[in-house]
């Protein structure tokens, strides 16, 4: 059973998702975050996470590990010689499926949209998620692509975080307004069909990467 402590950093961090997605991250105030989660002691943030960056830290770690070993776990279920759709699905996968179990509003997806745009969120992010330069769980892939040079998977990977990231952002504020708007195992499917198409497609310019920035990814 959880504590009340552990209850009014739930409640925080409830209140904090919702707020920066609706408004941005900037937009909000530790203050108004704390009367949003309806505490009275104006100095909770402080309290439970030691400030503003430990709360985005602990909305970043947020379902983190549970996503990590639902990684693991699809992964190792692939066979010797697995074909780009399927390590794209042990990517993907758990993100959909994270989704698909958030209670109804939720405000996950849209609060991952909006760390890319503050420097002091992606910096906490990258501690957490590591940064674009095709990480562990991304580097698999490039051993499955013949002929496409690291740089544009590299590039690929980027551009595929973004458009991941930005489809469920605005598929959980369809979900939120209406209730048939759709369903998360269709919107994975696409996704997935989607990503694993960019990332095997024909390269025809391999100096014409896109240079990414120094973003996490999903």
């Amino acid at each position: 059973m959880a504590s009340q402590g552990d209850r009014a950093r739930d409640a925080l961090l409830d209140a904090a998702e919702e707020l920066f997605a609706r408004n941005g991250i900037d937009a909000v105030s530790n203050r108004r975050i704390v009367e949003h989660a309806g505490a009275a002691n104006h100095s909770a943030v402080a309290y439970h996470f030691g400030g503003r960056d430990g709360l985005l830290r602990a909305l970043v770690e947020r379902h983190h590990e549970e996503m990590s070993r639902r990684r693991r776990e699809l992964m190792e279920q692939l066979g010797e010689s697995p074909n780009i759709h399927e390590l794209v699905t042990a990517r993907l996968r758990p993100l959909i499926e994270l989704l698909d179990s958030l209670p109804k509003p939720s405000w996950r997806a849209q609060f991952m949209s909006q760390i890319s745009a503050v420097p002091s969120a992606v910096a906490v992010a990258k501690e957490v998620i590591g940064d674009a330069n095709l990480p562990d769980d991304l580097r698999f892939i490039n051993g499955a692509v013949d002929g496409i040079p690291e740089s544009v998977l590299r590039g690929r990977a980027y551009l595929l975080g973004s458009m991941v990231v930005g489809v469920c952002a605005d598929q959980e504020a369809k979900m939120n307004e209406d209730a048939n708007k759709g369903n998360w195992e269709q919107v994975g499917r696409f996704l997935i069909d989607a990503a694993a198409g960019m990332i095997g497609a024909p390269v025809t310019d391999p100096d014409g990467a896109v240079r990414y920035p120094n973003v996490p990814l999903i």
